[in-house]
């Protein structure tokens, strides 16, 4: 009994953990210009920047969403399930000394936002009707995340907005917000 509450409560920690790096690799990286010197001869952290901030919010700021894509084509808007595993072992490194459960667990946290975020971004933008896409879990991350693209500096977390509650950068809709959510489909 001990074993399996350890479990849950370590699954728990871990997805809010997974929620607060997913909300600063977001708001830090992905939406913030490299400003000091070295950051800015990055060419990798230019392209963070430039593929986020500039490309994606300029594709789908008018329109949140559009025609489905063939596979291979969405690179923009999935998560990399092999780099995620290997940014993963440094955090499960630190998390040993803590925990051998939370050092095993954060891993499969991280294997279990990558295909949620990816299957949950992918319908967002290009949607196909998938299985999940009239859940009431779904479609208030769908509207969580239509109000990042209205409001850039708000909404950073897509799978779980754990990390925007914390970070108190959760975006209020404004009525113009939610009449455009309404002809999205996502009201």
């Amino acid at each position: 009994m001990w074993l399996a509450l350890s479990i849950a409560g370590w699954f728990v920690a871990m997805v809010v953990l997974m929620s607060i790096i997913e909300h600063q690799v977001h708001a830090r990286l992905m939406h913030k210009a490299p400003r000091n010197f070295l950051l800015r001869r990055s060419t990798t952290r230019r392209k963070i920047f430039t593929s986020h901030a500039v490309k994606h919010h300029r594709q789908y700021q008018s329109h949140f969403h559009d025609e489905p894509v063939p596979p291979g084509e969405d690179r923009g808007i999935r998560l990399n399930l092999a780099e995620g595993l290997l940014q993963a072992i440094p955090v499960s490194g630190a998390l040993w000394f803590v925990s051998i459960i939370a050092a095993a667990m954060f891993p499969l946290v991280v294997c279990l936002h990558h295909v949620i975020w990816n299957q949950i971004h992918l319908e967002m933008h290009k949607p196909e009707g998938r299985f999940f896409s009239q859940w009431a879990a779904y479609r208030y991350v769908a509207r969580h995340h239509f109000l990042h693209h209205r409001h850039p500096t708000k909404n950073f977390n897509v799978a779980f907005p754990v990390g925007d509650w914390l970070f108190q950068t959760v975006a209020v809709a404004t009525p113009e917000d939610r009449q455009a959510m309404e002809s999205e489909g996502i009201a």
